[in-house]
């Protein structure tokens, strides 16, 4: 074959130069350079690279002849596996891979081509290698773990019941929700509302995710901006609440409350890295009941560069300048990262074994960095990687992150979804990550392609995953796109699936599959490019992920979107787990809301968070009660009953109050797809006066075409009601919504009050009732007075 001798030489200079940047002090005791042709879908022949006792560390590199060209360079093991996976541009690739017990042999470099990514000939490429001993320096590479056989499985259906969905957020739509519950049994929800709005948002549930508010005086986010990137929200045992939203790609922005959310100490640049991404919690509660033992763990990867983990001490209150708000590197060797860039999950901490887990994303197996915490220890940690036995699927890990989980007998699990197959598989080790089982497949149908995926571990051996899956095989990139084929896209449904594992560390273990969502919550494509989404158009509107956490009682809690309204826009919602067993080994006891429904009195305050606490009771909007009939087969009733209508004066800053019944039922969408709408039936008063009824189905504010940020509720359609006593009732045709409701069921039926400035305004949010189904011919009648 021929090279054009200039390309060569360049290439290889800024080889040599890479390698001695690598290299560091270390003594160089090998090194060579090696060169092929790839194609477009063909890898390039596998170059040896010697290594003998003693030798630490390997550096390459590798350049295409035309750098537009889109390569990856993989490093292996002289048993065939897979070390280490260089791909961050286009061209040239480079790989790192250091260890102080680098066995000796014959490993092996292979170039390849990055699917899509080879655009012009000619393809030929060179490189160089060097192999050094002394201390190992740089980025560490990952140690093999062991590997045992793998547990036989038995497959069952799973019959855990789940509650109706729960509102989380009426207007805002939001991608990526995460859950967390505090230390009194509260649920935090926060989540992105994207970086163009500059906002992210917290809701907080006081009643066990029955009902949700916005942690804001103006509905907007929490803390001061900037913002609006992914978010994470945890409290520690002092009931301390943290929170971190990433800023446009190039800062991490930390906040900390101390008094339940009303107010919040920010610090706008957490890290002084830049280009971070993907950030996740972890706490350390220590081992006393003080905050002087707390820290709060920070995990995050700077692109092109690797990954990190930082540190804070817990908050000790108020006037603490420093808990959760100053970070420094929590590594042993640092400033260098713990390991190369990669996609990687939430963390996970032992306070058993005190060990801090976190699994990422690597060529074709998951590797997992591990760092014994000793009590207090908040700097300093000596962080190893383990590399985990290969993706069965014949791809990798991949349809976004990576999951792992710690049991109460400090069982380690990791889990993923192959891009190749799209099945989930799990792993376990038994003493601290050093052995791995071999992979085993939970999913069966019809959950055949799949994507998202989160663990929560409970008692040994219990192990519970849940994820989104469809019955139609594919990728879920190449599935249709809603926006540019809305028909084509409702073919493709997703569904929310759990599975729960048992004995999954015995030879014989048994996986419960089934799903947690009554009805599709998605069509279509799902993009798994991340931000790159926004230029390739992929349908990105739930962004990258859900939330999946456990209560005290271990029964699974589970916030996602449902995308089938008629805008494909991001709702917000959260379903329970309501009876079974949970994963901790007791019986779950969820409330079961049903039609009519009572609501608490006394929780319509507004504001709900402010500065300076709470605001008062607002009786005209303390829903006591929501009622669901029909007078005749072909018209809806709506009784909203209200703690007092004496008053009917909207919020502070409001100048009309409203009170609404929404719910989603099987519809058509604006391109005569299939669509859950959302309709409404609602009452308006303007400065205290009697009210007016309408019903319709909600519109979409934008900030770009086809990507909903809030749905308004505007006065569609004038219906019959009046107000008796302190309830509000409405009639309402059927075929009065303004678009057909043809299925049988009305899902997550919910009643919301407060003010607003007109239609399209965020309006104040002051009460809510409990969600519930409804379904047509169920209650015939329904008082009218």
């Amino acid at each position: 074959m021929s090279f054009r001798a200039g390309r060569i030489i360049a290439a290889l200079a800024v080889a040599a130069f890479m390698i001695t940047v690598f290299a560091g002090s270390a003594s160089a005791v090998a090194s060579g350079t090696f060169s092929g042709t790839i194609t477009p879908t063909n890898c390039g022949p596998m170059h040896d690279v010697s290594v003998l006792q003693g030798d630490t560390t390997i550096d390459a590199i590798a350049a295409e002849y035309v750098s537009a060209n889109d390569i990856t360079l993989d490093l292996y093991s002289p048993m065939g596996r897979l070390l280490v996976h260089g791909d961050t541009l286009t061209s040239p690739e480079s790989v790192h891979y250091a260890s102080d017990n680098l066995p000796a042999g014959t490993y092996h470099l292979q170039v390849c081509p990055f699917q899509g990514g080879v655009v012009t000939t000619p393809y030929d490429y060179t490189g160089a290698y060097s192999v050094t001993n002394g201390p190992p320096v740089g980025v560490p590479g990952s140690d093999p773990g062991g590997e045992v056989g793998p547990p036989t499985i038995t497959r069952t259906t799973g019959k855990l019941p789940f509650s109706t969905a729960t509102v989380v957020d009426a207007q805002r739509t939001e991608g990526e929700p995460l859950d967390w519950f505090d230390k009194s049994g509260n649920l935090w929800e926060s989540g992105p509302w994207g970086t163009t709005t500059q906002n992210s948002f917290i809701h907080r549930s006081t009643d066990n995710g029955l009902e949700f508010h916005i942690d804001s005086p103006n509905g907007l986010r929490p803390d001061p901006g900037p913002g609006g990137g992914d978010t994470d929200v945890v409290s520690d045992d002092q009931g301390y609440q943290y929170f971190v939203d990433l800023e446009s790609l190039v800062n991490l922005g930390t906040s900390v409350s101390n008094d339940n959310g009303n107010n919040w100490r920010k610090n706008p640049a957490a890290v002084q890295n830049t280009a971070v991404d993907r950030q996740w919690y972890a706490i350390d509660n220590g081992t006393t009941s003080s905050a002087a033992d707390n820290t709060i763990f920070l995990g995050f990867h700077e692109s092109n560069v690797g990954t990190f983990i930082y540190s804070s001490p817990g908050s000790t209150g108020p006037n603490d300048p420093v808990g959760g708000l100053v970070w420094q590197n929590a590594a042993s060797n640092a400033p260098l990262p713990l390991a190369s860039d990669a996609t990687c999950g939430q963390m996970r901490f032992d306070p058993v074994k005190r060990n801090l887990y976190s699994a990422c994303n690597e060529g074709n197996h998951i590797r997992v960095t591990i760092g014994h915490v000793a009590p207090g220890q908040r700097t300093g940690i000596q962080f190893h990687n383990v590399s985990l036995p290969a993706s069965p699927g014949g791809g990798g890990p991949g349809h976004l992150f990576p999951a792992l989980a710690v049991d109460k007998g400090g069982t380690v699990y990791a889990a993923w979804i192959d891009t190749n197959d799209s099945n989930v598989y799990y792993s376990s080790s038994s003493d601290q990550g050093a052995t791995w089982t071999s992979p085993v497949q939970v999913n069966s149908p019809p959950s055949v392609t799949n994507e998202f995926l989160w663990a929560q571990a409970g008692s040994a051996g219990t192990l519970a995953l849940a994820w989104y899956g469809t019955d139609a095989a594919g990728q879920p990139d190449s599935f249709p796109n809603w926006a540019d084929d809305p028909v084509g896209a409702t073919s493709v449904k997703w569904w929310g699936y759990v599975g729960v594992i048992t004995n999954a560390t015995k030879p014989t273990a048994t996986i419960a599959q089934q799903r947690f969502t009554e009805k599709p919550m998605h069509y279509g494509q799902i993009c798994n490019q991340g931000i790159g989404c926004t230029v390739s158009g992929g349908d990105r509107q739930m962004a990258d992920f859900f939330g999946f956490n456990v209560d005290k009682s271990g029964s699974m809690r589970i916030v996602y979107n449902d995308t089938t309204n008629q805008f494909n826009g991001a709702g917000l919602f959260e379903v329970r787990q309501l009876g079974g067993k949970t994963i901790l080994g007791g019986n779950a006891k969820g409330v079961t809301v049903k039609n009519p429904a009572a609501d608490p009195a006394g929780d319509a305050q507004w504001p709900h968070y402010s500065p300076t606490g709470a605001g008062a009771n607002q009786p005209q909007f303390d829903f006591t009660g929501l009622q669901i009939g029909q007078p005749s087969a072909g018209t809806l009733r709506v009784r909203m009953s209200l703690a007092s209508l004496k008053s009917l004066l909207p919020p502070t800053g409001k100048t009309s109050s409203y009170w609404l019944t929404r719910f989603q039922a099987l519809s058509v969408g604006d391109s005569g797809e299939e669509a859950y709408r959302v309709f409404y039936v609602g009452a308006e008063s303007t400065g205290g006066l009697t009210p007016s009824f309408f019903a319709g189905t909600t519109t979409c504010t934008d900030t770009t075409p086809q990507n909903c940020k809030v749905m308004n509720y505007p006065a569609q359609t004038q219906i019959a009601g009046h107000v008796c006593g302190n309830s509000l009732v409405a009639d309402v045709p059927l075929s009065g919504f303004g678009d057909p409701v043809n299925g049988a069921l009305l899902y997550n039926v919910t009643a919301l009050s407060g003010g607003r400035n007109g239609a399209n305004d965020l309006y104040a949010d002051v009460d809510a009732t409990r969600s519930f189904d409804y379904v047509l011919g169920s209650n015939k009648g329904g008082s009218s007075c």
